[in-house]
């Protein structure tokens, strides 16, 4: 299950995490690193899960990260915070993706998609998403 969602308007999301940008975050000639974007990426996904799917984890089962993907759309500099606007926007048998886009105010300056594989804790192998798991995902999917 997918959704055709653009990352780039912050009328997609609805939730969001800010982020204060570091001046350690940027380079020689004064823009926001690109690593420092993946860390922003992470601070906000970690949040969002915290809140919207670390409590309906099933027992035994973590959500592991197999693929990331980050399109730098515009420069970013500091000082400055940014928006970071999480959503599910893809359901598999086995994994699900999260979108998001990094906002300073309305101008989105980055997007990125995290795919996480569901792991058997005991195992170490994947597994199928449970159908309540799926049922969470299903509807921050559609909201």
């Amino acid at each position: 299950m997918q959704s055709d969602i653009d990352l780039t308007q912050r009328a997609s999301y609805r939730y969001f995490e800010t982020e204060k940008i570091r001046f350690s975050d940027t380079d020689m000639i004064g823009h926001v690193n690109n690593v420092a974007f993946a860390a922003l990426l992470e601070s906000g996904r970690t949040a969002y899960a915290h809140a919207h799917l670390f409590p309906h984890m099933p027992q035994g089962l973590v959500g592991v990260m197999a693929r990331i993907e980050i399109d730098y759309r515009r420069e970013l500099h500091w000082p400055g915070a940014v928006d970071i606007g999480s959503r599910v926007v893809a359901i598999g048998q086995r994994s699900y993706a999260i979108g998001q886009g990094i906002f300073r105010g309305e101008e989105c300056v980055t997007t990125g998609r995290t795919t996480l594989v569901m792991i058997d804790r005991e195992t170490r192998k994947s597994a199928l998403l449970p159908e309540p798991y799926r049922g969470v995902l299903a509807a921050l999917l559609h909201a």
